[in-house]
């Protein structure tokens, strides 16, 4: 099915149950420059279109999107387009468009998304993954939430600004990366090292990485990702005398390796909070309904509070596997190597640790927390590569994080709005490393089934939400270049 008029657009909006429904309604007045109508037919087209080309990482083909982009901006007075290619893989590219203001007084503002996906399963897929399908008032299809529906969402309103140019004061630069989801440095590093001219004057970005959560009907927090933690492998090697299967062996490397491994997972690492998990759970604690809880969140951000106390609330809120991710490093056991025949007792075996440490944090004394833990001499813990500094966390003083703060507030008065870090890992690193401050947000507002889809299976996104996605990203990026 296709969205191709408004008239049908309303009929299939109808649809969707009044509860859900109430969350993607937007009460205040349109924006000015935009008709909500238009405004989510067009995004619709276009993720319907951008689901259509497989960019499924590897090999990722990113080309074909950029071509798409460029096909829709390029006749659009007022803004340049560079499809950038990768010389090793010419099926691989980045996309950068600039949208010049009439009068330019201020740095532009960048806005990214991605356009590879992850791969899919499609055994286990209840529609063609790469067929944009709607069914129950959702757009299914990978990539719809992660990142192309962000995309699409831009790029209808790049278009709706462009008309609207001799009004603002600053150029705004969309720009979309390649090999986001992994392998080589195609995608943003591969723009900062050979055209960092095109994007580096940017003042601030919008990049993906927060999230607008819907509950009980309505949209209940509006993350903004300011931060996010720091990447790395950690790798345990246990040794041992390697011998015949028929005679058990006291130094056995693969038994050392199991009880090394099972402490170090029941293992919390320290809390670490900064200024925005602080304000985070500051701010959660107005909305949280568990009293323990809440007590736990307002003990914990208090001004003031002491080690004995962040850690005694912390202990309460780390009973949730998400607020112990943001409280501390995190050791995720994801890998596990050893022996060869089923009778051969081996000599060696590894298990590998993925580790998400709070920017600031000292990966090396982490790695030395879990050598002491471990509590095996035959186990040595060891970090994968060269530690990485990282960046600092985004400032909430700037025009961007205000514009995104305000927009939220307008379009839903109920919900609160939070500085969020992210655990997993963005683009938006990238930037904040070369001094561009860079917030995250997924704009469609979704409920936790749906976003969980995010990566999985039967990814999908409910089709009001591609209009409030593009009237979110719309007035954000009005406001702050206006």
């Amino acid at each position: 099915m296709r969205i191709r008029n408004t008239a049908l657009l309303a009929a299939v909006l109808v649809a969707a149950p009044a509860a859900a429904q109430d969350a993607w309604t937007v009460r205040a007045p349109a924006p000015q420059g935009l008709d909500r109508a238009a405004a989510q037919a067009t995004t619709m087209r276009h993720l319907q279109n951008l689901i259509r080309i497989n960019t499924e990482n590897p090999p990722g083909n990113e080309i074909r999107t950029a071509m798409y982009f460029d096909s829709v901006l390029s006749g659009v007075p007022g803004v340049e387009t560079r499809i950038l290619r990768v010389p090793e893989d010419s099926m691989r590219a980045n996309f950068v468009a600039r949208l010049r203001a009439a009068n330019p007084r201020q740095k532009p503002v960048l806005v990214m998304g991605h356009m590879d996906v992850v791969g899919a399963d499609t055994t286990k897929w209840e529609t063609d993954a790469f067929t944009p399908t709607i069914r129950d008032n959702y757009l299914y299809g990978r990539g719809a939430i992660d990142d192309k529906g962000m995309l699409a969402a831009t790029l209808t309103s790049l278009v709706q600004l462009a008309q609207q140019r001799n009004r603002l004061d600053r150029d705004i630069i969309f720009f979309a990366t390649a090999g986001e989801e992994g392998g080589p440095a195609v995608g943003v590093d591969w723009v900062i090292e050979h055209h960092r001219d095109l994007i580096g004057d940017a003042e601030f970005a919008l990049n993906e990485g927060g999230r607008i959560r819907v509950q009980d009907g309505r949209v209940r927090t509006v993350n903004i990702q300011t931060t996010e933690k720091v990447y790395y492998n950690v790798v345990a090697t246990a040794t041992g005398t390697s011998g015949h299967g028929s005679v058990p062996l006291p130094d056995n490397a693969l038994a050392a390796l199991a009880r090394a491994v099972n402490r170090v997972h029941e293992w919390r690492a320290p809390v670490r909070l900064i200024e925005t998990t602080r304000i985070y759970f500051q701010r959660l604690a107005a909305i949280e309904g568990d009293a323990e809880m809440k007590r736990a969140m307002e003990e914990l951000s208090a001004t003031g509070a002491s080690r004995e106390q962040i850690d005694g609330a912390a202990a309460v809120l780390s009973r949730d596997p998400l607020h112990n991710a943001v409280l501390r490093a995190g050791a995720s056991l994801t890998l596990l190597n050893g022996g060869f025949r089923s009778n051969v007792i081996p000599s060696e075996g590894r298990a590998t640790f993925n580790v998400r440490v709070v920017p600031g944090e000292d990966i090396g004394e982490i790695v030395r927390m879990m050598n002491e833990i471990d509590g095996e001499p035959q186990v040595t813990f060891a970090v994968e590569g060269e530690p990485a500094q990282a960046p600092p966390p985004s400032p909430v003083s700037t025009e961007l994080f205000q514009a995104m703060e305000a927009a939220a507030r307008v379009m839903a008065p109920s919900a609160t709005v939070l500085p969020f870090m992210s655990t997993g890992a963005t683009d938006g690193a990238a930037l904040r490393a070369i001094g561009i401050p860079t917030y995250g947000i997924l704009p469609m507002p979704l409920l936790m089934e749906d976003e969980l889809r995010m990566h999985g299976d039967n990814e999908r996104v409910p089709v009001p939400a591609v209009g409030w996605a593009t009237e979110y990203i719309y007035r954000v990026l009005r406001q702050v270049a206006s």
